[in-house]
């Protein structure tokens, strides 16, 4: 998220909440801890809050954190592939003659 849609934010807060005032330190910190954010799905965490809430909203209850990369399942989701190939593959080859028959 930009600096430009944190301001957003904090200014729709401001315009929802009377008593929400928009400073300096809490641009700084709502930036920080807003900056790794999608914005679109903050800002509708936010309007739901909005709608729900007769309280401004914490950080916490509008965050929206992406789950982390799973590098095991997409491992094993890669050698389902290769094991997949290397069957057909070994299906379409032919067999070598039975030197016993």
């Amino acid at each position: 998220m930009t600096l430009e849609q944190v301001e957003q934010i904090l200014n729709t807060i401001n315009a929802a909440y009377a008593r929400f005032e928009v400073t300096d330190e809490r641009m700084v910190l709502w930036t920080e801890l807003l900056q790794d954010m999608d914005y679109e799905k903050v800002n509708y965490r936010l309007k739901q809050h909005i709608k729900n809430n007769k309280f401004p909203p914490s950080i916490a209850e509008i965050s929206v954190y992406e789950a982390p990369k799973n590098e095991h399942l997409e491992k094993v989701k890669q050698w389902e592939r290769e094991g997949a190939e290397r069957i057909e593959r070994e299906k379409n080859r032919p067999k070598p003659p039975n030197p016993f028959a």
